[in-house]
């Protein structure tokens, strides 16, 4: 009887064990969850952004990173670019009493903006989804397509770029809008890991092949080791192969991390809530074999203390880069891209940024900005968070009245590489400041729709 029962049991263990997917990294996923496991040799995958798109998605901005600096005309100009190439599908907030949104006061809002920058209105699609940001590109939805006409949704966690704990009320609120957006189009399958990444983070050529940067994956995930980090990723995207450059931009570096030297080498300047160096922001994707990436000359890392760490940390990546092979085994074509000049700026109370800046947690144990001081910042600025979509490229000029004359012809140099890079799309160059002092820019802020192919 002994024997009977201790082998009912060994049956049993197995049975549920098999049926939960055993992993400690998804031990507290639902049954159905865990079942949802892309399987690394996947019908689904992750097309290159420079596939052909349905729609891209923003969302609606809810404040501004630095007064007077207008996200929400920003948009609205970039939708006008879009708009005759793609659908443009917009996240608006529901009304909310306590936060003070009225859904028709923000239509009424969009639609005067619409009609000031020639935006037709038959190509914008509203829909309510309550969030608090626009980073779109970090916690929107990440589409995978199978070929045979469906979409599904993978679901990553997220912690508010490590600013945040996992389950505050803003990483929940971020966190869900990829699994909202999937129910609201239907789609039925969502593919949730407990893994923290972010969008921003993930450059795919298409084929099977993912580019990440370590130290941003490490620090969201620390109790996970780079093999198992490629396990999720490989089950979860459908890619076979991953490039894992070390660091990012420098100037990219989380704000909580300490101060950036100015030119004199005082460490004097915040980030803006900077990710600690997203991909996109330094190296980027162009067609299956073919990479920009970021090059500092040696005149700019003399003259500037930032420039000369990012020329440290690019010329490493640049190694890995020319040493690694795509999913056939072949070297890819290496394009550099000027870097953008380092941009100072200063941030005060009431400002967006500043002001959350000043209550976050992590900024008030490590880097606590004296109260109610003014801040000097710099900027993200980077010629490569550009969007790729049907027929145009919307991409970030720097050069305004009053500024360096050498930042005109580094904008003029970077859209010429641009456009040889796209002969047959348009490349559309914005000022996107108003982005950029909250730490991010144009591809930050928008997530590509995948065309659904049969």
């Amino acid at each position: 009887m002994k024997k009977i029962i201790k082998n009912c049991l060994i049956i049993f263990y197995l049975v549920v064990f098999g049926l939960i997917g055993f992993s400690p990294w998804n031990q507290s996923c639902s049954q159905a969850e865990a079942k949802n496991s892309v399987p690394g040799k996947s019908t689904f995958y992750l097309p290159g952004e420079f596939e052909e798109h349905d729609a891209v998605w923003m969302g609606w901005p809810t404040y501004e990173n630095k007064a007077g600096w207008s996200v929400k005309d920003l948009h609205v100009q970039l939708w006008a670019a879009m708009a005759p190439h793609v659908y443009v599908n917009v996240a608006i907030n529901p009304d909310n009493v306590k936060k003070g949104w009225k859904y028709d006061v923000q239509i009424a809002e969009i639609k005067a903006l619409m009609k000031k920058y020639n935006v037709p209105e038959n190509r914008v699609r509203f829909r309510k989804i309550e969030h608090e940001d626009v980073w779109w590109r970090d916690m929107g939805p990440i589409y995978l397509i199978d070929g045979k006409g469906n979409r599904a949704v993978v679901d990553f966690g997220f912690n508010g770029w490590g600013y945040e704990s996992n389950d505050s009320d803003y990483s929940r609120k971020e966190g869900s809008i990829d699994a909202q957006i999937a129910r609201l189009e239907g789609i039925k399958k969502i593919y949730k890991t407990h893994m923290i990444s972010e969008g921003g983070d993930r450059e795919f050529n298409g084929k099977g092949v993912l580019i990440v940067v370590e130290a941003v994956e490490k620090q969201r995930n620390p109790g996970m080791t780079l093999a198992q980090m490629e396990s999720e990723f490989k089950k979860n995207l459908g890619v076979m192969k991953i490039i894992w450059l070390k660091k990012g931009r420098y100037d990219d570096e989380q704000t909580f991390s300490g101060c950036l030297p100015n030119k004199e080498g005082k460490k004097e300047l915040y980030t803006v809530i900077a990710t600690g160096g997203h991909i996109d922001e330094h190296v980027r994707f162009v067609s299956p074999n073919r990479i920009l990436y970021t090059e500092v000359s040696e005149e700019e890392a003399h003259n500037d203390p930032i420039a000369a760490e990012n020329k440290k940390r690019f010329d490493e990546n640049l190694k890995i880069l020319k040493s690694a092979t795509d999913q056939d085994g072949k070297t890819f074509e290496l394009i550099p891209m000027p870097s953008a000049p380092t941009i100072v700026e200063t941030l005060q109370p009431g400002d967006g940024v500043y002001d959350y800046l000043t209550t976050n947690n992590n900024m008030k144990k490590f880097n606590k900005i004296p109260d109610g001081k003014p801040i000097k910042v710099v900027m993200a600025s980077s010629y490569l968070n550009f969007l790729i979509t049907n027929e145009v490229v919307l991409a970030q000029k720097f050069w305004q009245e009053g500024r360096p004359q050498e930042w005109r012809k580094l904008d003029e140099q970077a859209m010429k590489i641009l456009q040889a890079q796209f002969p047959d799309r348009k490349v559309i160059a914005f000022n996107a400041k108003a982005i950029n002092i909250g730490g991010g820019g144009i591809h930050c802020n928008t997530q590509q729709v995948p065309k659904a192919k049969r």
